[in-house]
């Protein structure tokens, strides 16, 4: 008799096991679903971009030992949403020797027709081991159009945009912005084909700043902007230069970012806590503490993506609710260089931790 409930026992049992067997594997094959990626970028991915088509250039770095000099010279290469890939920058052919000098690619940004790059370089002289004292480098722009081909500025004694950074591409292709000055900073625009060149709002300089290139403007946080001089949030026409005042800004903003459909501004007021902005309307702005990271807004506008931590370091990726400020774990709580959110908003492109691979996943 024991014999029979043992063996009835060991049956309900098994057939327990074999019920949780079959849920944990239909589980784990939405999970393991949701963790193979759509498309995989094989390069060492020091910096990267994605236009607004979806395309993605890469910088890669590229280290080299001449006799006692150390070179480096980044390359870049365009991956489209197909997943072939091409190089479009050589650092050999991009920047030979003699001389010895290196370049560092520290950002890239897309036109809206994703058919030119505005790439952000640090030039320095290379050093040698035994030299005294590091070289002294200096920032300038290289404009490039989707093949690599330099677009250089008409009438220019330079080949790039010298002591410049953070280049954009405005709507109409023909016209790029940048900032001078070590902060607070100057905005100038340039015509390349013309060689134009005129800084803009002159007078006024600006603490923090971000494009919206597609609709020809950017948003800034600056002081100097009103009567009373207080910290101010403010529209900029870049056509036609004319400044609209979105709000007073209470503590020092930072890291300004539009949103997808342009109609709101986030940035960080402190350390850790959001603030965001409805343009052209009056309510109160809304706050969420999310902590240290860099954030990306979500196609709808009603979460952001924030990984966690400085912008050097990795960290895992969240995604936060708004208002409410409610967090939401995502892709496994895994760990991740950078990341960014394609314009079409159904991807979030990641680089792993170390050798910096690009996975493209649909987005959470």
């Amino acid at each position: 008799m024991r014999k029979d409930r043992r063996a009835l026992a060991a049956g309900e049992n098994f057939l327990k096991y074999f019920a949780l067997v079959l849920w944990v594997a239909a589980g784990c094959g939405t999970l393991f679903a949701q963790e193979r990626p759509k498309m995989i970028v094989e390069e060492d991915c020091a910096q990267f971009a994605v236009a607004p088509d979806n395309k993605i250039a890469c910088s890669v770095q590229r280290l080299k030992r001449m006799k006692k000099l150390l070179i480096e010279r980044d390359d870049i290469w365009v991956a489209d949403p197909g997943g072939h890939t091409k190089k479009i920058v050589e650092g050999e052919k991009f920047m030979p020797v003699p001389p010895p000098s290196t370049y560092i690619i520290e950002s890239m940004r897309w036109s809206p027709d994703s058919r030119r790059l505005a790439v952000d370089l640090t030039l320095q002289q290379a050093t040698s081991e035994e030299d005294a004292g590091p070289p002294v480098p200096h920032r300038v722009i290289a404009l490039l159009n989707e093949d690599g081909q330099e677009i250089r500025v008409s009438g220019s004694k330079t080949r790039f945009i010298e002591d410049a950074m953070n280049g954009a591409w405005l709507a109409d292709g023909q016209t790029a912005v940048y900032l001078t000055g070590g902060g607070p900073y100057n905005i100038v625009r340039v015509r390349p084909a013309e060689g134009k060149t005129s800084t803009l709002f002159e007078g006024h300089t600006f603490d923090a700043v971000v494009w919206d290139p597609k609709r020809n403007r950017a948003f800034a946080v600056g002081r100097n902007l009103s009567v009373l001089g207080r910290e101010a949030l403010v529209e900029l026409d870049l056509l036609h230069e004319t400044v609209s005042e979105v709000g007073r800004v209470d503590s020092a903003a930072s890291k300004l970012s539009v949103s997808p459909s342009g109609k709101k501004v986030a940035y960080f007021v402190d350390g850790e806590t959001i603030e965001i902005r409805d343009i052209g309307s009056s309510p109160k702005p809304v706050r969420v503490r999310v902590g240290v990271g860099r954030f990306e807004w979500a196609p709808d506008e009603k979460r952001i993506f924030l990984k966690r931590g400085l912008d050097d370091k990795s960290g895992n990726i969240v995604w936060i609710g708004i208002p409410d400020g409610n967090f939401h774990r995502t892709l496994h709580d895994l760990m991740f260089h950078d990341f960014e959110i394609t314009p079409d908003g159904e991807s979030i492109i990641v680089a792993e931790p170390g050798k910096k691979i690009l996975k493209v996943f649909p987005l959470p």
